[in-house]
């Protein structure tokens, strides 16, 4: 275990703030650009509560030897706001970009096997 004091642990737990802010973002980025019905968004929240409190409690066992203080979750909370104001829109930015990129990469492909699908109909169609 390692032997940290209470204002690292503290900036620790505010950077896991900041990084569940991201996961946050990433998660919000992906449903607002897929359509995706209420089970599926059901399924992303629930993915992203098992990853969050993953984090959380391996971060408490791994850096305060187990042990739950107030301020591990104030520093959480902390971090969750200051990202909240100051970067997550650029982030979010950032994120759409990426995710249009991948959506347009992946575009291509996805028409060519519907378009051989749908001669590959015609043809079968026609033979029959």
């Amino acid at each position: 275990m390692y032997n940290f004091s209470q204002e690292q642990i503290f900036i620790f737990f505010f950077i896991i703030g900041i990084i569940i802010g991201i996961i946050f973002d990433i998660f919000r980025v992906i449903r607002k650009s897929f359509k995706t019905p209420d089970i599926i968004t059901f399924i992303e929240d629930f993915i992203f509560l098992v990853l969050t409190s993953i984090l959380i409690i391996f971060s408490i066992i791994k850096l305060n030897g187990g042990e739950v203080r107030f301020y591990l979750f104030l520093g959480i909370s902390v971090g969750i706001l200051i990202y909240s104001l100051t970067i997550s829109n650029l982030c979010v930015i950032i994120l759409y970009v990426f995710v249009n990129i991948c959506k347009k990469i992946f575009e291509i492909p996805i028409s060519c096997i519907k378009n051989i699908r749908k001669c590959s109909k015609k043809i079968i169609k026609k033979d029959f």
